[in-house]
């Protein structure tokens, strides 16, 4: 079994601190990131490591039984680093990524990269994608995650990461008849996804109107959320108070995409690491995502 670093420290600064809240200052993540890992870290275990209540929070047996090894684990990680020079890789990267990708996700890379390589110093710039693209184009971001169509060929300095799907969403109780107009909230002109969205509905003859342009996804999710528009999201972006839309209000059916990391073809050593940090990360979700559906699917299987 195959044990990621980063679950593991959250999980220790759980132990050690015996708060959910406490332990997101000790690893620097969000609560609710800290509560990802734990839960992912269970679900590779198969077991509970804690148990919550009103009161307290408290191991459980495995969670006592993991918690020497995990403590020994991250020992050994940090001696290795530091034998192999790792603590040493210093300089400073600049990472880009587009404002929709998932803030979870991005905090957990940020920090599994900063507790590997804390003497480098890290640049973040968060915007659309194509703005995120130019500036990388231009030279200015040294690492990129973007997305793109999953039929665009690649190239030596891109990895893809993951799929995920577009969804058309409105505010809950919003109706849309299929005969009129779609109220969109969009991005600027130069946005694929602007394009894409309107060539989609172009191509099934469905009229719409410009209700929201803006330049960040507070801007369509406020539109959204008021029952203003109807926007197009990554499926991950859709908040409690969205529901998705499709063939019933008379939309047409939007591609699945892929995120990517870029990054330059003559980059530093200490930009090579965040990329490969990135990509391992993701690498390791997909294999106990393949793990899992092996684990529901075996049972099934052998009931036939």
């Amino acid at each position: 079994m195959l044990l990621d670093i980063a679950p593991l420290r959250t999980f220790v600064a759980v132990a050690d601190t015996g708060s959910f809240t406490r332990a997101a200052g000790v690893v620097n993540l969000t609560q609710s990131a800290v509560s990802v890992q734990i839960r992912k870290l269970e679900e590779q275990i198969g077991r509970r490591l804690f148990e919550r209540n009103s009161r307290q929070l408290e191991l459980t047996a495995e969670g006592e039984i993991l918690l020497p090894y995990a403590q020994r684990i991250i020992s050994l990680h940090d001696e290795a680093g530091r034998r192999l020079g790792h603590s040493d890789l210093k300089g400073v990267v600049r990472l880009g990524a587009p404002e929709y990708f998932n803030p979870e996700t991005l905090a957990s890379l940020l920090a599994l990269f900063k507790g590997r390589y804390p003497s480098v110093h890290l640049e973040i710039e968060m915007g659309i994608g194509p703005d995120i693209a130019a500036l990388f184009d231009k030279g200015v971001l040294d690492v990129v995650i973007v997305n793109r169509e999953i039929s665009d060929d690649g190239d030596d300095t891109v990895d893809a990461l993951y799929q995920e799907s577009r969804v058309w969403a409105a505010a809950r109780g919003f109706t849309l008849s299929a005969s009129e107009p779609v109220p969109l909230a969009l991005f600027p002109p130069h946005c694929a996804w602007r394009r894409l969205i309107l060539d989609r509905l172009g191509a099934v003859n469905r009229t719409w109107i410009a209700a929201l342009q803006c330049t960040g996804v507070a801007g369509l999710v406020t539109a959204v959320e008021a029952g203003l528009a109807v926007a197009v999201f990554a499926e991950s972006g859709l908040t409690e108070k969205m529901q998705p839309l499709g063939s019933a209000e008379g939309l047409p059916h939007m591609p699945d995409f892929e995120y990517v990391v870029r990054r330059r073809a003559r980059s530093s050593a200490a930009a090579d690491r965040l990329r490969d940090v990135i990509v391992d990360y993701f690498r390791l979700e997909a294999n106990l995502r393949g793990r899992k559906a092996a684990h529901v699917a075996g049972p099934a299987l052998s009931a036939r």
